[in-house]
């Protein structure tokens, strides 16, 4: 029997294998964003099959006995729409965004996907060798290795802080059997969202999709998910570069935790826009950077704070110095303001798309199982106090962190 919740300003219907259906009808609009999201990622993994998650992301494009890999990349494209997937350390997110008329065409394709990809053995060695190639890129690319190498320096031995790509080695160990295998374990309604906001049918969606997903596996297999330990290790690599990639982070918090408004608070009186402190400082009065911003990485159990800099290797020493200065002097009320009236701005401004609605509803859905208005958040961020703020900032000492640093240089000073 099909249960529904109908929280404000969304829908949600449980199908009757499991799968959650989160919908949200914009009559105003003349297009839909879908989300298929399967509740597993990098995280999931052992060492010895490290990238299955990423891997099997690349797969589901690849063929269905119905499609070929060119007959799915055509269905939506051919109609002015387009049909994607990432994966990140939590989750692997399938998504289309199409006009309304063809909703229906999209919900087949991406059910037909992930039901039926055939892994092809030919395929899978194909792919391979494609997603060797997206590492080799990442490698090349200064800032994506950097922060690369920092997720490891940070969260050692740990999955979190394992590259979500895979290396080299474990992508060449993948095996066609080792990523079915993956896929039979996390691939199953209990760990599938589906989130749909724009111009649909709820109804004739949920109908729709209680037919297309019948034969999903109702369970996955159990798994625990262990906190990571934050490290404050310090990294210089050498790199011969023109600039040199500035990554800092400490222990931050998990998706769910209380203090998790007054970590934005932060990151907006540090980072949010030209007029923030680390824009301000670093760069438009000392000419240490062209780029610096701090950021908030939260998941379940565990997250940091971080900041990133690129920089001229003899300017190193001073922006680690002017940054930590920043970062130990005191929060004003002016500041903090500013913070609120921007952060609410940008969650305003951005509900504006369908995308960012259907994707607010499937990670409230995953992370707190319940939606969340945004009334709540404004009123939560409204309450923060200048005293909260200031305590947050005067613990993240230089000390507590963590650090990487890749480019043309051997040795800093700093800290």
């Amino acid at each position: 029997m099909t249960n529904v919740v109908a929280p404000p300003q969304s829908r949600k219907v449980t199908l009757s294998n499991g799968v959650r259906v989160l919908l949200e009808e914009l009559p105003h609009v003349h297009s839909a964003s879908i989300g298929f999201w399967v509740d597993t990622g990098s995280r999931n993994e052992t060492p010895e099959i490290e990238g299955a998650s990423h891997f099997i992301e690349h797969m589901l494009f690849k063929g269905t006995p119905s499609r070929s890999a060119l007959a799915i990349a055509r269905a939506l494209e051919d109609t002015g729409g387009s049909l994607n997937a990432f994966t990140n350390k939590e989750q692997t997110c399938y998504y289309a965004r199409v006009l309304e008329d063809q909703v229906e065409l999209a919900l087949d394709v991406l059910s037909d996907m992930l039901l039926h990809s055939l892994f092809d053995p030919d395929e899978v060695k194909r792919e391979r060798k494609v997603i060797l190639e997206e590492i080799k890129m990442y490698e090349d690319n200064p800032d994506e290795y950097a922060s690369e190498l920092f997720q490891t320096v940070f969260w050692p031995d740990h999955p979190m802080g394992r590259p979500i790509a895979g290396t080299r080695n474990s992508v060449r160990r993948l095996s066609r059997e080792a990523l079915l295998a993956y896929k039979d374990r996390f691939y199953a309604a209990d760990r599938l969202v589906v989130s749909i906001a724009g111009r649909i049918d709820g109804d004739k969606v949920v109908a729709q999709l209680e037919r297309l997903l019948a034969d999903l596996p109702r369970k996955s297999a159990p798994h625990t998910l262990t906190t990571p330990t934050a490290s404050t290790r310090r990294v210089v690599k050498y790199r011969d570069t023109e600039q040199v990639q500035v990554l800092l982070g400490t222990d931050g918090v998990s998706v769910d935790h209380p203090d998790l408004y007054i970590h934005h608070m932060l990151d907006a009186i540090l980072s949010g826009g030209m007029s923030a402190r680390l824009f301000q400082q670093v760069r438009e009065k000392r000419g240490l950077c062209y780029s610096i911003s701090s950021y908030g990485a939260h998941h379940r159990l565990g997250g940091m704070f971080g900041i990133y800099a690129g920089t001229n290797a003899r300017k190193v020493d001073d922006l680690l110095a002017v940054t930590f200065e920043e970062l130990q002097r005191p929060i004003t009320h002016e500041e903090l303001d500013r913070a609120k009236r921007q952060t609410r701005g940008n969650l305003l401004l951005a509900l504006e798309q369908p995308r960012t609605r259907a994707n607010r509803m499937a990670r409230n859905e995953l992370f707190h199982g319940r939606f969340i208005p945004i009334e709540e958040i404004l009123e939560r961020m409204e309450a923060i106090t200048v005293e909260q703020v200031s305590d947050l900032a005067a613990r993240m000492a230089p000390d507590q962190f963590s650090f990487t640093i890749v480019g043309p240089l051997r040795r800093i000073k700093a800290l």
